[in-house]
């Protein structure tokens, strides 16, 4: 059951991953290459949740890894929707022609000089810690 559950947000994170909105948002915040490793790394973990879901739920190590999993996809559902967020951000202060919003979304952490370096780490960790658990 519990399998299941991660097989969909993991399958629902790789859908997201690969669609050209993604691609091109990766591509203007300057993180593609993390969101391409992020990618190949969840192909490598739906493989083996795949082989999990065959095994049954009879080994209590295995029901600790898909939390780990679990916790791990929700955390990139959220650097996900950070991306969203920040594409809906720039169109609002694009569309809105004021100086003053401009100048504060320049100096916010919304500022794409600040958030590529954040979503950079973010990525990165997510990444290393899926590699730690793959590899487990």
């Amino acid at each position: 059951m519990a399998e299941s559950l991660v097989l969909d947000i993991a399958n629902s994170l790789l859908g997201k991953l690969a669609s050209y909105a993604y691609e091109e948002a990766s591509r203007i915040y300057g993180v593609y290459e993390e969101l391409q490793g992020l990618k190949e790394t969840l192909s490598i973990v739906m493989d083996v949740l795949l082989d999990a879901e065959e095994k049954n739920n009879q080994q209590h190590a295995l029901h600790e890894w898909l939390r780990q999993i679990q916790n791990i996809c929700f955390d990139t559902e959220n650097v996900l929707d950070e991306f969203e967020l920040q594409d809906k951000q720039k169109e609002v202060v694009k569309a809105s022609g004021s100086t003053r919003v401009k100048v504060r979304h320049f100096f916010s952490s919304s500022n794409s000089l600040f958030f590529r370096p954040r979503m950079a780490e973010h990525i990165k960790g997510i990444r290393a810690r899926l590699d730690k658990v793959a590899a487990d």
